[in-house]
């Protein structure tokens, strides 16, 4: 009975264990079905965190996109609504000397015994030019270009007081040394239209681009030349130009620009006068006006060959009683230039190829009125000049090139070349014959360079570009100089 008694208490222990065992594994599992529903919310919950970062992540990669194309559209509007500059200045040293012949004349024909077989030089004179260029753009068909600058020579006296016969004028005012002033040199806008017409047209107005033009770039060390063709013209002038892009009708790169201005007026500008800016300050001298017809015939990159006509109106001359020694309007002058250019001679030979070869003819003519002279005479007189050069590697620099040039001129030639960057003179408008080589050296890329030139120039016939003056009278026998520069541009 005891055996029973004690085998029910055990196994009622036993089942207790049991339930109490079973009750917990309950509570267990009753706990991980909790976790795992956590689990499984948290899960979802990431699932969709991670759809809303994803969506986030779209939008901010659209927003992106759109500032992107924003950013751009700010970017390129600020470049066309404001002016940007860039800078040219050059130090220059050079040495200059004159040889006035031994039966030297002055004007009028009369010996000029002061200075007759005399010699005059300047062994050191220094120069500073500075060009501050600017430009704006609204697109690609319409823009400005303006430039204002400033040439002198060290020490300068801005006092100095030109006389009546200076040819310090508004053609070569920023193109000599003179003193410290700026001045403007370039102010024009350009606009282009007909883009898709068979003759695509461009009209621009003011201050026109017209020194350093075609061929005389290159012994400026300058590798984009200015509008007009440098053998007749090389002056800063104001006008109005239509050019008319030929390259659709006739030959590859050829146009025609038609610019008509003014280069001088002598009207009264007295503010104290009841009528200013009417009349002439002197009498008998009128406007000056020109016409000029530069054309590119045929230009591929490599060969380029231009042609140019020019006329002037109410030139400079004298009356024939020579009453007028400050110069009066006498007539009208004539000019016509055909120049060529070839860069590259042989594709085959790196020395050829980087070779440039040139040669040019021109002319000019004068035409006085009745009652008046041109180059002292009542006739037309027709002058004639030649001008070639080559330009070739220096083989010992990288990108260095050493040019020489020569120039011919005929008794009666006489081109518009007053602003010529040429100390002793326009070396284009020699009556005679003039030499130059010179060494265009890069230093530092396109932004430093360096050029080493020397000019000499043998007169014929009297140095003068002026129609006042009778060739005949001659007044120097020669003259050089050595040039030596660095030019910063950026």
């Amino acid at each position: 009975m005891k055996k029973i008694t004690l085998s029910l208490i055990a196994a009622s222990l036993f089942s207790g264990n049991l339930l109490a065992d079973e009750a917990a594994l309950q509570a267990q599992i009753q706990k991980l079905i909790q976790r795992i529903e956590q689990l499984e919310q948290a899960q979802g919950t990431t699932q969709q965190t991670q759809i809303v970062l994803q969506e986030n992540q779209a939008e901010i990669k659209e927003t992106q996109i759109s500032q992107g194309d924003m950013l751009s559209k700010v970017n390129a509007q600020s470049a066309n609504d404001n002016i940007k500059w860039d800078i040219d200045l050059r130090s220059a040293f050079h040495n200059i000397n004159y040889q006035y012949a031994d039966d030297a004349k002055n004007r009028d024909g009369s010996a000029d015994a002061t200075h007759s077989g005399q010699k005059y030089s300047n062994n050191s004179l220094f120069t500073n030019r500075l060009w501050l260029g600017m430009g704006s753009k609204v697109n690609d068909d319409l823009f400005f270009n303006g430039q204002v600058a400033a040439d002198y020579y060290w020490g300068a006296d801005t006092s100095v007081n030109h006389s009546a016969m200076s040819q310090d004028m508004g053609w070569e005012a920023n193109s000599k040394p003179h003193d410290a002033s700026l001045g403007l040199r370039q102010a024009y806008f350009v606009y282009k239209f007909g883009n898709d017409w068979d003759i695509p047209m461009t009209f621009s107005v003011g201050r026109r681009a017209a020194v350093d033009g075609f061929l005389a770039n290159n012994r400026e060390g300058t590798q984009k030349p200015g509008s007009p063709l440098a053998h007749i013209t090389n002056v800063e002038v104001d006008g109005a130009m239509m050019q008319f892009n030929l390259d659709k009708v006739f030959l590859p790169g050829s146009y025609l620009k038609v610019v008509y201005g003014r280069s001088y007026d002598t009207i009264n500008q007295n503010a104290l006068s009841t009528v200013p800016y009417t009349g002439t300050t002197f009498p008998g001298d009128d406007k000056v006006d020109f016409l000029v017809l530069p054309m590119s015939i045929y230009n591929d990159g490599a060969s380029n060959l231009m042609a140019e006509y020019a006329m002037i109106m109410n030139a400079k001359g004298d009356t024939v009683s020579g009453t007028t020694y400050g110069g009066v309007a006498a007539g009208t002058a004539h000019y016509a230039a055909l120049s060529y250019q070839l860069d590259g001679l042989n594709e085959d030979v790196d020395f050829l190829n980087d070779s440039t070869v040139f040669a040019s003819v021109a002319m000019t003519s004068t035409n006085p009125d009745s009652g008046y002279t041109m180059l002292g005479s009542t006739d037309n007189k027709t002058g004639y000049s030649f001008w070639a050069g080559v330009l070739f590697p220096d083989t010992i620099s990288d990108g260095g090139r050493i040019g020489i040039e020569y120039n011919h001129g005929s008794k009666y030639w006489t081109p518009m070349t007053w602003a010529e960057d040429s100390i002793i003179g326009s070396k284009v408008a020699t009556r005679g014959d003039a030499y130059e080589t010179y060494w265009n050296l890069p230093i530092v890329g396109k932004n430093l360079t360096a050029q080493l030139r020397y000019t000499y120039i043998n007169y014929n016939y009297r140095s003068s570009i002026s129609f006042m003056d009778d060739p005949s009278f001659k007044n120097l026998d020669h003259s050089q100089e050595l040039r030596a520069f660095v030019r910063y541009q950026y």
